[in-house]
């Protein structure tokens, strides 16, 4: 037989492009890793103090309804809001009906100046009262606590009838503060639970953490600890934790850690962000790999890009996933979530939930986006949350 002169050449050719395709995926996943690691510190570890986005239109306005449009992705989700612009605020309610001019909800005033009806001036906010207990009709005391880190300040509500030696530690979510945990402190109030609403680190006025990064529990835990030796140094004989987001996280590695996690009565979590990784992953799911082409982020990348990152940036995924720790909560525990969440999904929840049914009771809210329940439906959430808060006190 005679030899194919061809042969070597096409196995030279093959070769090389085996290696250069090899190359160019080396070049991709270790590019994009560390790219998308980038990423992962810039939207979830670098701490950021809450921003408005005023991306709302007033397109008509009266006493009793205004017309919203533009881009803010709650113009039209289900329950009550806050409108907020530079020198007033306003309240609406669900929304009443939706048209290609906008959307119309019911409208009343609350502080200073008229509503504005140029473009782009108006933000719609979910934490409904814009700055502390008193706008929920609370008397509070500011209060101040201790961490390692140094002082902390926080806010000090009593119960509805007098100081009780049930106390609730309440912590907010990522960039975020503490205004975010008002909407539910009537619940507690009216339970006859005081309540501590508190600083954690990184927040704007607070100590930062030494890494100068958020740690999703694995320090901030340190404050929950400050906050209970507080609230036991003056009355309390037991606590609730009461956590939001991803206060959750500090409150799950104080009872993972602290010494006074034997303290704790109950627990309370809001849309909790128990598995930051899952949240990372969502979000890759719905990000560009390239702006303007339909394809998202690939799986195997944002897997390459998490160990990047957890190699730059001390991440921790393992430790701050929380969601099997639920197996070892040894109290009540009352989860609300909300199935449109675009932040946590749902199956956090439900995963934690799972881990220890006896204990963990999850309600799922419709139509509510991540810690919006109480904005979807007020009633059906402070009166899920006050049932469980006055069945511990019987």
């Amino acid at each position: 037989m005679g030899s194919n002169p061809a042969s070597p050449k096409k196995r030279h050719w093959l070769r090389w492009s085996l290696v250069t395709l090899a190359v160019l995926l080396a070049l991709f996943y270790l590019g994009g890793g560390w790219y998308f690691s980038g990423r992962i510190k810039a939207g979830g570890l670098d701490p950021k103090p809450p921003e408005r986005n005023y991306d709302v239109t007033i397109e008509d306005i009266d006493d009793e309804t205004v017309l919203l449009a533009g881009d803010d992705e709650a113009i039209d989700d289900p329950g009550e809001y806050a409108l907020v612009w530079e020198d007033g605020s306003g309240l609406v309610g669900d929304v009443e009906s939706i048209t290609a001019d906008g959307v119309r909800r019911p409208y009343q005033h609350a502080t200073g100046t008229a509503a504005p009806l140029s473009p782009d001036e108006v933000d719609l906010d979910s934490w409904y009262y814009p700055t502390d207990p008193a706008d929920a009709g609370l008397e509070f005391e500011d209060v101040q606590y201790q961490s390692p880190l140094g002082d902390f300040d926080a806010w000090y509500v009593p119960a509805a009838d007098k100081p009780t030696a049930t106390w609730a530690i309440h912590a907010h979510g990522w960039r975020t503060d503490r205004r975010e945990t008002i909407r539910p402190l009537a619940a507690f109030h009216d339970a006859g639970i005081d309540s501590l609403v508190i600083e954690l680190r990184n927040d704007p006025d607070a100590p930062a953490d030494p890494s100068g990064l958020y740690r999703f529990g694995r320090t901030e835990w340190q404050e929950i600890e400050g906050a209970v030796a507080y609230a036991l140094d003056h009355g309390a004989e037991q606590v609730i934790l009461a956590g939001y987001s991803t206060g959750a996280t500090g409150e799950m590695a104080f009872l993972a850690q602290s010494a006074l996690a034997g303290n704790v009565a109950a627990v309370f979590f809001d849309s909790p962000n128990l598995d930051f990784g899952r949240a990372v992953k969502v979000e890759a799911g719905d990000t560009a790999l390239i702006p303007g082409l339909p394809m998202t982020v690939p799986d195997s990348l944002t897997a390459v890009a998490m160990a990047i990152a957890d190699l730059r940036f001390d991440v921790g995924w393992e430790e701050i996933n929380y969601v099997d720790d639920g197996a070892t909560l040894t109290v009540p525990t009352l989860v609300i979530h909300g199935d449109a969440d675009g932040t946590v999904p749902l199956s956090v929840s439900e995963d934690f939930a799972a881990t220890n049914p006896a204990l963990i009771e999850l309600v799922v809210f419709p139509g509510a986006d991540h810690v919006r329940s109480w904005n979807a439906d007020r009633a059906r959430y402070e009166g899920t949350l006050g049932d469980f808060l006055v069945a511990l006190r019987r």
